[in-house]
């Protein structure tokens, strides 16, 4: 097993895990023996974001893109950190990129329409809106524009805010000895 390998391996694991300030460092080591690997300032980049760094998530994001010029995932990525660092302007500039390397990117589309809105361009949003959901239902007609996965960072970040599985929470349970305590009061005080 590489070193670059072994760290990575680390990173993705301590990402799961939701530290990301593990995450940061093992991702750190692994471009330290693998400078070119565009994933890795990505996946770092991610980590970054969800510290709030967004300063040295956008330098990794860029360092990616600079990479992978051709890979509209890099331009979408961006421009979500961008949005969130308040570069409005920045982030519809990449997400056209994005579009223009991509056509069919449903996601890309949904989020420069979300941007126009935000600056009040309403029949540009609402264009953008309307082949959002043309390109999720596919060349068919079928499907639902809601069941479309998006290929970028927004996903993360959704996924984040989300609640935590109910798994999750049983296995929370055992992690700790005040939730192993508490959930042995629930049982002793019949599920209450």
């Amino acid at each position: 097993m590489s070193t670059k390998y072994k760290f990575e391996k680390k990173a993705i694991s301590a990402y799961r895990d939701k530290d990301f300030e593990n995450a940061v460092y093992w991702y750190s080591r692994a471009i330290s023996v693998s400078q070119e690997d565009a994933e890795l300032y990505s996946e770092r980049a991610v980590a970054y974001f969800h510290r709030n760094m967004l300063k040295e998530s956008l330098d990794d994001m860029n360092k990616a893109q600079e990479l992978e010029p051709k890979k509209p995932y890099r331009y979408s990525s961006r421009a979500y950190i961008k949005d969130a660092m308040g570069d409005t302007a920045g982030a519809i500039e990449d997400y056209k990129v994005a579009i223009e390397l991509d056509p069919e990117d449903a996601v890309a589309h949904n989020n420069l329409g979300l941007l126009e809105e935000k600056l009040g361009h309403m029949a540009q949003a609402k264009a953008m809106f309307d082949l959002a959901d043309a390109l999720a239902k596919g060349e068919d007609g079928t499907g639902d524009p809601s069941d479309y996965r998006p290929k970028n960072i927004q996903k993360e970040i959704e996924e984040e805010k989300a609640s935590k599985s109910v798994t999750e929470e049983a296995l929370n349970v055992f992690r700790s000895k005040q939730g192993f305590r508490e959930f042995i009061s629930f049982i002793r005080n019949g599920f209450k």
